[in-house]
Formats: structure tokens, sequence, C-alpha cells
């Protein structure tokens, strides 16, 4: 992968980063709770949020795409999963 590419790769990645910080903050601020469907659409950017945390790597959310859920919802509670394809 060339820099240039890596370069947007990141740049979208930090984009989701901050739209769903923003929607977070955004309900908070309104002391509302965020809506499911947000909390869906937010998942994997949370998730790749969690894996770099955790364990240092820079995948982004594109690293669940045609992974099972279970993979998700491990990086989501800051688990490995059990079983990675």
């Amino acid at each position: 992968m060339n820099a240039d590419n890596e370069i947007e790769r990141l740049r979208t990645e930090l984009g989701r980063a901050y739209r769903a910080l923003y929607a977070f903050a955004h309900a908070y601020r309104e002391g509302k709770m965020i809506n499911e469907t947000a909390v869906f659409y937010h998942s994997p950017t949370i998730g790749a949020a969690a894996r770099f945390v955790h364990e240092g790597v820079l995948d982004g959310s594109e690293y669940f795409i045609g992974k099972s859920v279970d993979v998700l919802h491990a990086a989501l509670r800051g688990e490995e999963p059990k079983d990675t394809p």
C-alpha cells in the first residue's frame, strides 16, 4: 500500500471516529440516550478504537468486514475473540 492510500485510509477512519464521538457528545448534551440505530452504525468504529486501545492495532473499522459478528462483540468488550477466522 502506498503512502497516499494509507493517509487516505487513516483520514477516513479518523472521520468515522469523529462522527461517532460527535453523535455521542451531542446526545449527551441534549440529555438523551443515543438511539439504537446510531449505536449499531457506530459499533465498528468503536470496536476499532477498542482494538487500538487494548491491542495497539490500527486496522480500522473495515477489519470487521467479512468476519463473524462475535469478533466485533469481543472487540467492543475489550476481549480477544474466542475463534478468530
